[in-house]
């Protein structure tokens, strides 16, 4: 890799990084209202991946002074189609990376939609994993926190 596209892709990542929310239209953020407090919501995740067999809890922790409950979730029957992209794509796991906090007194979900890994690497191996995992998060979201 180059290092003009090393400095871009830093400067790309330093925007997001800074930035106070998602840009209207950034596709690759589920963004949700929730009804239920964020480390109780934190917690029913948990409790579901670690009790379907489908799904692998893998932590959860506390950000920025504990006003954000993170997740890392896997959904491992992706895997094979990740390590058909090329091994080095398996930096991108797990594939479930969300974020609970409170925002302006309401209680908020965020997480990186799958596809972020075709717009990071565009390989069909990984087309299928995205059209393999994002209905799973689909019933994990609608069944564990009532959203759609």
């Amino acid at each position: 890799m180059t290092t003009l596209m090393k400095s871009a892709i830093g400067m790309g990542m330093l925007a997001v990084a800074s930035a106070s929310a998602p840009a209207a239209g950034n596709d690759y953020f589920i963004l949700h209202t929730l009804e239920y407090p964020p480390e109780e919501a934190a917690a029913m995740v948990r409790d579901y991946a670690q009790e379907k067999e489908d799904w692998l809890f893998l932590a959860e922790f506390d950000l920025a002074g504990g006003a954000v409950t993170a997740v890392k979730i896997c959904y491992p029957a992706i895997g094979p189609d990740i390590v058909a992209a090329g091994m080095h794509t398996m930096a991108m796991m797990p594939c479930g990376h969300l974020a609970f906090y409170e925002e302006d007194g309401e209680s908020k979900l965020s997480m990186l939609d799958p596809s972020f890994m075709t717009a990071l690497y565009p390989d069909p191996n990984l087309d299928n994993a995205v059209a393999t995992v994002r209905p799973a998060f689909d019933t994990l979201l609608s069944e564990v926190l009532g959203v759609e």
